[in-house]
């Protein structure tokens, strides 16, 4: 599967309040910890593989909840680091549920069903309203491929606890958790403290697969509460990475009946609601 050739979609995503099943409580590893002047050059190994990723096409199956919505579905992205992107949710039938693209982080989504448009918001703000996770394109792509945020590099000492887990702190107040991999390492899972720059969230990984993890769980709490406001779990398959994209995959055609569509209006009823009623 690449992007290249125009994003053939065969998916379905079906949103709505039912046939959910409830992501994975995301358990961190617990100390006592102790400090490690090995981990940082076990976090070096366990990052490498994501780190050089310069271009990513997959499959997402989706399950989970975004604030008041529940999500099942299929999902095909691609992305290019430097904030290129293309995410595509077709419906069952018909036209696709909506289609983001973005490039230098500046996002355009087409909600193709209702000939609606949003042009020139930062990819944070929009898909901050379609998910609640405020994420650029460059953090998603290092999520997807197992490095928790873009440019999380080591920010403080590592430690090591007795249970054989690593832990190292990052930038942007984020601490990865490493675990072995026969004679190796990998980032098992991570997490953000609330604070300036975001809620709090925690992420784990499983099912790896050449490096890259085949299962991603995210929590993220909402602001100023202790109840998870997003709760999603995704399934990457048809997984490549650092292949060519054509450039035209981030774009989208707009229709010229298609009428604008503010930010407010794509958070007060984002593509996620309930469709089933459509035709």
């Amino acid at each position: 599967m690449t992007v290249c050739r125009a994003l053939p979609v065969a998916l379905a995503l079906a949103v709505g309040t039912a046939a959910c099943a409830t992501t994975a409580t995301i358990r961190l590893p617990e100390g006592p910890w102790t400090d490690d002047p090995l981990a940082a050059g076990a976090f070096q190994s366990a990052s490498e593989a994501c780190r050089g990723v310069r271009t990513l096409t997959a499959e997402l199956a989706v399950r989970g909840r975004a604030g008041q919505a529940r999500i099942r579905g299929r999902v095909l992205a691609g992305f290019e680091r430097g904030g290129a992107m293309r995410l595509e949710a077709p419906a069952p039938f018909g036209a696709p549920i909506f289609i983001l693209v973005s490039r230098s982080n500046q996002a355009t989504l087409l909600l193709p069903r209702d000939r609606r448009v949003l042009r020139g918001s930062a990819v944070e703000d929009v898909l901050e309203a379609i998910t609640g996770l405020r994420r650029s394109s460059d953090d998603l792509l290092a999520l997807v491929s197992g490095c928790l945020a873009a440019g999380a590099a080591q920010a403080g000492p590592g430690q090591r606890s007795l249970g054989g887990w690593s832990r190292v702190e990052l930038g942007g107040g984020i601490t990865a958790f490493l675990a072995r991999d026969g004679g190796g390492w990998r980032i098992a899972a991570g997490q953000r403290e609330a604070g300036p720059g975001g809620s709090a969230w925690s992420v784990s990984y499983a099912a790896f697969a050449s490096g890259f993890p085949g299962a991603v769980t995210l929590r993220q709490e909402a602001a100023g509460g202790s109840a998870a406001a997003t709760a999603l779990s995704f399934e990457v398959s048809q997984l490549e990475t650092n292949v060519p994209i054509d450039a035209r995959a981030f774009e989208v055609v707009v229709p010229a009946d298609a009428q604008p569509l503010t930010l407010e209006e794509l958070r007060q009823s984002g593509p996620l609601a309930d469709r089933g009623s459509r035709p």
